[in-house]
């Protein structure tokens, strides 16, 4: 794919997204929906919100409680992407939604991740956990003998905690098929 069709599909990802969710969101929100499935780069994602921002289909919807902007789809932006949708495949739609969905549950609700790694005698300890406003929801920590590994985790940890969390459950569970759902 050249870097035309690849800004393409990364504006009609976009507009899937925000005329699905059913409200406005920050940038930060728009953008962890967005890359969260790797299918496009910050770099492409940063781009064609530029782009749908300046053709009048994505616009400001007030202000998050944060004092950060609120971007929503506008009607032109809907017009785009009922053209264009059918070009993303089923599979895509459906999963995009879905994590967008779980984006906007864990902020909702408050819950914030944070990942730290601390050496130790002979290698490091990554240790991850998940907390709402009231307690601890998750708490996890690794022995690991590579720095860059325990790194390439954490960053992992970050970008996915909230897959990683129903993860952990669907397995402590024994609803293993979770892992092969997403």
């Amino acid at each position: 794919m050249n870097e035309k069709e690849i800004r393409t599909q990364a504006k009609i990802f976009i507009l899937y997204i925000l005329g699905n969710i059913g409200e406005a969101v920050e940038f930060t929100t728009l953008n962890d929906m967005v890359l969260q499935d790797g299918l496009i780069t910050y770099f492409d994602f940063a781009s064609a919100f530029s782009d749908l921002l300046d053709k009048g289909q994505v616009t400001t919807n007030g202000m998050s409680a944060e004092n950060e902007p609120l971007f929503t789809i506008t009607e032109e932006g809907k017009t785009v992407l009922e053209s264009y949708q059918h070009d993303m495949s089923p599979a895509v739609r459906d999963r995009a939604v879905r994590h967008a969905m779980r984006v906007l549950a864990f902020k909702r609700d408050g819950v914030r991740q944070q990942s730290t790694i601390e050496q130790n005698d002979g290698g490091y300890t990554l240790t991850c956990t998940i907390s709402d406003r009231q307690k601890e929801l998750f708490r996890t920590s690794v022995f690991l003998s590579d720095r860059d590994y325990a790194e390439q985790l954490r960053d992992n940890f970050d970008d996915r905690s909230d897959i990683i969390y129903r993860g952990v459950l669907s397995l402590l569970s024994g609803d293993v098929n979770f892992i092969f759902d997403d």
